[in-house]
């Protein structure tokens, strides 16, 4: 009786462990990319370049580490990837040593990387993904395709509940704060800030804030500091790359000492990897700039 169970039991196990094995090598593949590129793949793919941090971290949230075999020398998060062979920066990657590493997809960005680079890489005859997100909806999205590419997704799926859940979190402990003016810099010298059209100005308003650029002409625009004194700002967030404190930002601009922000020290620096990297973080950003809009008393 014990023998038959014993059989029975690895039985089983041979056939969980058969659809599992035939899911991770389904194909054909086939999934639009953000630019309109029509990506198809015949198998699961099994070796991986990221040309982008925030890729990478999708990549190793939906357990696809050992797939990786290359990213740039700016995927940092997490530690194990920079473990990974490099490839080069985002904007001058090594198109040899991608070729070299053999690679089954390679995931590019449509903001950090550029379309020589995928030229180069789609004629050399490589599948190549591209990622645009500019939204918080476009970057779950992005993390959905970077599943449904690798047959991970049920992982993918899983991932993008509990991040939706913490958005909706987020969003309604802010309602319930008062509102707030705040200006987001990019740059301080020149004062470059966060515009409309952008996941960033979409974060803000999702954090229950006034972006004063959100009308700016363009997604990144140039401000003068006299038009920051005129708008007054009640907060303002700066990634920690570009300043630490606020005396980095009143060294810039001394008589910005009379805006509210100043005056009641609602100046806020937040990771830069958290709130610029479309990726899996991204909530962690939101968190962040909801904590510096409206901090727990």
């Amino acid at each position: 009786m014990k023998l038959r169970i014993l059989i029975l039991t690895a039985a089983i196990l041979l056939a969980s462990c058969s659809r599992e094995n035939k899911q991770e090598t389904r194909g054909p593949i086939t999934r639009i990319d953000d630019v309109g590129h029509s990506v198809s793949l015949q198998r699961t793919p099994r070796r991986i370049v990221s040309l982008a941090p925030s890729i990478t971290e999708t990549l190793f949230a939906l357990g696809l580490d050992s797939s990786i075999v290359g990213v740039t020398d700016y995927c940092d998060s997490p530690p194990a990837a920079k473990l990974k062979t490099s490839i080069g920066g985002m904007m001058n990657p090594d198109v040899e040593r991608i070729l070299a590493l053999h690679p089954d997809l390679v995931l590019m960005s449509g903001s950090g990387n550029t379309k020589s680079d995928y030229e180069k890489l789609a004629s050399a005859g490589v599948t190549v993904f591209v990622s645009y997100p500019r939204t918080l909806e476009g970057i779950f999205k992005s993390i959905s395709d970077a599943g449904y590419l690798t047959s991970s997704t049920a992982h993918a799926d899983s991932l993008l509940r509990l991040l939706r859940q913490r958005t909706e979190d987020l969003v309604c402990r802010a309602a319930t704060q008062p509102k707030k003016s705040v200006l987001m810099l990019l740059s301080l010298s020149p004062i470059v800030a966060i515009g409309p059209g952008t996941f960033l100005d979409e974060m803000l308003t999702l954090a229950n804030s006034d972006n004063i650029a959100h009308n700016a002409a363009t997604a990144y625009p140039l401000l003068s500091r006299e038009e920051i004194l005129r708008r007054q700002p009640d907060v303002i967030i700066a990634t920690n790359d570009i300043v630490h404190s606020t005396d980095d930002i009143l060294s810039f601009y001394p008589e910005w000492k009379s805006l509210p922000a100043i005056r009641q020290k609602r100046v806020g620096i937040v990771d830069a990897s958290i709130v610029s990297r479309p990726g899996p973080r991204i909530v962690n950003g939101l968190e962040a700039l909801v904590h510096v809009l409206h901090p727990s008393r």
